[in-house]
């Protein structure tokens, strides 16, 4: 773990860790760290902050962690920040949710610094950012999922997404037919497949200023990038990103998580058993939004670090 007397990005864990899945696989902080660490040589280390308190913990320990990340961000010490994933519901009132919210409406979007959020997290940033949050009509998404991309992501100047490429040798032939040779092209997806667990989406758009992800049959907002036209010829940047899914979950994980849901009845039989199929088939690619996520973070904490 690094030390948080060095710059860092502050991993955000809001949730406790997940009964019998965190003790193999390690909690929401843990699994954010392993997916950016594998799918990058980060600028910086990362650090974790439990933002979310166990029960019946002394309160004096959540108070304890807010006055370390003040005093970090005093010291200039945090270059940027993920949320993690969460088992609450972002449009609840409890009362460490709603000192979270406080905190990243008055203090963490108003810095300069690059703010990522998965799952949960996207919901409480888009939540805080004026959308309406609430359970989806659709029921449960679950386990490894095919999202359709939104083109707008590739158009942003320098955009991370552009991590989503693939090159593919093409043969090239002449005005008779005849082959030449072969060229290599870059492909940009067009579709991506990723880990979900939820039954809360962002309803209504995404908030001014921002694009969409992408979308699937149950949930037509899966994750935004603000955008701020900042030049007169329309040059682009941004800030915030987020992503409705998980792609820190590995295939495993996602696994054993569809049998945590399934034993706590709160997917039907035939719920588990058709996300557990397309978890076991599907190809996971978290590791490419891994790819994008670090990409995201190093341009904008070197942006930043330029401009001061």
């Amino acid at each position: 773990m690094v030390s948080q007397e060095e710059p860092h990005i502050a991993i955000l864990v809001l949730d406790t860790p997940v009964p019998g899945v965190a003790s193999k696989h390690g909690d929401f902080g843990d699994n954010t760290i392993s997916l950016l660490t594998n799918s990058f040589n980060q600028i910086y280390p990362f650090h974790k902050y439990q933002l979310k308190p166990a029960e019946n913990e002394d309160p004096k320990v959540l108070e304890n962690t807010y006055a370390q990340l003040l005093s970090n961000i005093s010291n200039h010490l945090i270059r940027g920040f993920v949320l993690t994933g969460s088992t609450s519901d972002a449009f609840e009132s409890y009362p460490w949710l709603l000192q979270f919210k406080k905190f990243l409406k008055n203090t963490i979007l108003k810095l300069a610094w690059p703010v990522v959020g998965l799952c949960f997290g996207h919901q409480v940033i888009a939540n805080v950012l004026g959308c309406k949050v609430d359970r989806n009509s659709n029921g449960w998404e679950v386990g490894t999922t095919t999202i359709e991309l939104n083109d707008e992501i590739y158009k942003i100047k320098d955009s991370p997404f552009l991590e989503l490429s693939r090159k593919k040798t093409v043969e090239v032939k002449n005005e008779l037919g005849q082959e030449k040779g072969e060229i290599e092209e870059t492909l940009l997806y067009q579709h991506l497949n990723m880990v979900e667990f939820h039954r809360d989406v962002v309803y209504g758009g995404v908030p001014p200023g921002f694009i969409n992800f992408g979308s699937t049959a149950k949930c037509s907002i899966q994750g935004m990038i603000s955008v701020e036209n900042n030049n007169s010829d329309g040059i682009k940047s941004c800030n915030v990103l987020t992503f409705q899914g998980h792609p820190e979950f590995t295939t495993a994980i996602a696994l054993d998580l569809l049998a945590f849901k399934y034993q706590r009845k709160l997917l039907t039989e035939l719920e588990y058993e058709k996300a557990k199929y397309h978890t076991s088939t599907l190809n996971n690619q978290g590791d490419l939004i891994g790819k994008v996520i670090c990409k995201f973070l190093l341009q904008a904490t070197v942006t930043n670090l330029n401009n001061n």
